[in-house]
């Protein structure tokens, strides 16, 4: 049994090429690892094909939705399946993204020595679009990424790896959320006195388009995510008007128009 097991969502409008790089960055990591995929609803027949070749493989195991659930739910499931078995570690990935070879193993030798850090991400290196950064970090310490975390997201969703024991106690994902899963259990799990953590190193290589930051768009999104972070403030006592205007600022750019985001995008993602 490997030490780590890292989850995996897949739809029907993946890209065929792109979840096939994604999956090969994982099943070809210096650190051994076991892969869990959840197919999330029907998807295209090319598309399953990679899958159920994938799925020849020792190291990967699939599981299918027979309808679209959503990122949570197939999250929650993949982590169900995965706390049933005796691994130390999950980490995150998507479908579309590429870790670097090593990635596994500097996140595994970080958590193994600094036992008291529970989920810890990395930088990136983003591409695909034409306002992509060439290298986007975040804070490091448990300390900054609090205090970042009240207007900014503390991750970088798929870098992430979790201690399998931050899912002992029965959390996962949130979802009553429209499109803010990740955010929803930053806090949850800070709340909780968990401890976070990112590695200066760029270990993905995150991919983006023209039409990423349109799809992070939307009124319910911007009220979801504005509440979230509100309620947060309070249950943190971090409540200052400083903050309230950074959040709500966020909340505007949600609904603001693509050049606009495009344009402040290295400032505010």
């Amino acid at each position: 049994m490997n030490k780590v097991a890292v989850i995996m969502s897949v739809y029907k409008l993946d890209n065929v090429s792109f979840f096939k790089e994604s999956v090969y960055s994982i099943l070809n990591q210096s650190e051994p690892v076991d892969i869990y995929i959840c197919c999330d609803g029907p998807i295209p027949f090319e598309l399953d094909s990679a899958v159920e070749v994938f799925e020849s493989y020792n190291s990967v195991r699939i599981v299918r939705n027979p309808i679209n659930m959503g990122l949570a739910h197939s999250l929650n499931k993949l982590i169900d399946m995965v706390s049933a078995s005796n691994y130390s570690y999950i980490a995150r990935m998507d479908s579309d993204d590429i870790s670097s070879l090593n990635r596994i193993k500097l996140q595994l030798d970080f958590l193994e020595i600094n036992k008291a850090i529970d989920v810890l991400g990395s930088a990136c290196h983003e591409f695909g679009a034409s306002f992509c950064l060439s290298i986007k970090k975040l804070p490091l310490s448990h300390d900054d990424l609090v205090r970042f975390s009240v207007y900014r997201c503390p991750f970088i969703h798929p870098t992430v790896m979790f201690r399998a024991s931050v899912f002992e106690s029965g959390i996962r994902y949130p979802v009553n959320t429209s499109y803010t899963e990740d955010l929803a259990l930053w806090y949850e799990l800070i709340l909780s006195g968990f401890k976070f953590a990112n590695l200066p190193d760029s270990l993905l290589r995150y991919r983006l388009n023209e039409s990423t930051l349109e799809r992070r768009t939307g009124m319910k999104k911007a009220l979801d995510e504005f509440s979230l972070r509100y309620r947060f403030m309070i249950k943190s006592n971090r409540f200052s008007f400083k903050l309230i205007f950074l959040v709500f600022f966020r909340a505007l750019l949600a609904l603001s128009p693509s050049f606009l985001k495009k344009g402040l995008y290295k400032y505010v993602r």
